[in-house]
This record gives C-alpha cells, sequence and structure tokens, in this order.
C-alpha cells in the first residue's frame, strides 16, 4: 500500500470515528448485540461481564491498534497476532476474530448513517484486511 493510501485511509478511519462519536456516546452495546447476533455461541464467555468492562476494554483495544494496522506498525501487527492466539484459547477462531473488525465496521456505518463515505467503508475494509494477516 503506498503512503498515501495509508494517510487516506487513516484519515477516513478518523472521520469514521468521529461521526460516529458525534451520533452514539457509548458503541460497546450496539457493536456487542451486532457481535453475538452474528456469533450467539460466544456471547457466554461475557456472563461475568455485567458492566461491560471486558467488552469496553477489547473494543477499545481493537480501536486503539487500527492506526498501527493501517500503517503497518510492528507492534500493533504483533499485538494482534498475539490476541488472534489468547482467544484461540476460548474457541474463537480466525473467523471470528477477524469478524470482530467486520461487526464493528456494519455497526460504525449503521451509527453514522448519512455521514457514512465510500474512503470510510475503505478505510474499515482494508483495516480489516490487516487485522486478517496480522500473524507470527
Amino acid at each position: 500500500m503506498t503512503e498515501t493510501a495509508i494517510l487516506d485511509h487513516r484519515a477516513a478511519f478518523e472521520a469514521s470515528l468521529e461521526a460516529v462519536a458525534a451520533r452514539c456516546v457509548d458503541v460497546v452495546p450496539p457493536v456487542y448485540a451486532a457481535v453475538f447476533a452474528r456469533y450467539p455461541e460466544f456471547e457466554d464467555l461475557f456472563v461475568l461481564d455485567v458492566d461491560h468492562g471486558a467488552r469496553g476494554h477489547m473494543l477499545n483495544e481493537a480501536l486503539a491498534m487500527a492506526d498501527g494496522l493501517l500503517s503497518g506498525d510492528a507492534v500493533a501487527h504483533n499485538f494482534i497476532a498475539s490476541e488472534r492466539m489468547n482467544h484461540a484459547g476460548y474457541g474463537i477462531d480466525d473467523a471470528v476474530f477477524e469478524g470482530f473488525y467486520t461487526v464493528m465496521a456494519e455497526v460504525f456505518e449503521d451509527l453514522a448513517g448519512e455521514d457514512w463515505t465510500e474512503d470510510m467503508g475503505r478505510a474499515w475494509q482494508a483495516l480489516g484486511r490487516a487485522a486478517a494477516t496480522a500473524r507470527f
């Protein structure tokens, strides 16, 4: 990916977060509602997460690594690769792990509404591809 494409994706990704933030104070409930709708078998893993703190932490970590994933940062790639291995221990395979970014993109697009752009969609697709290739 060229440096211009990286900058464009990063800018569009940031714009998507701003568009969502303007419409939704807490993205954790809608994201995890969508995750559990798509992967209902994993809702039981969160039975003790009554305050949604673990969900919020996981979502925050995924978003915090996004900039690094989009820019090819080795730390972000290694973090995601490590989390992929950690989640495998809970029975979460690669397709589900990678699907988390897809679900986030779908929820964020819905939340952003008319402010969502094609560039934002392309940035989230690039993010999903980067997460899918993050391996040791």
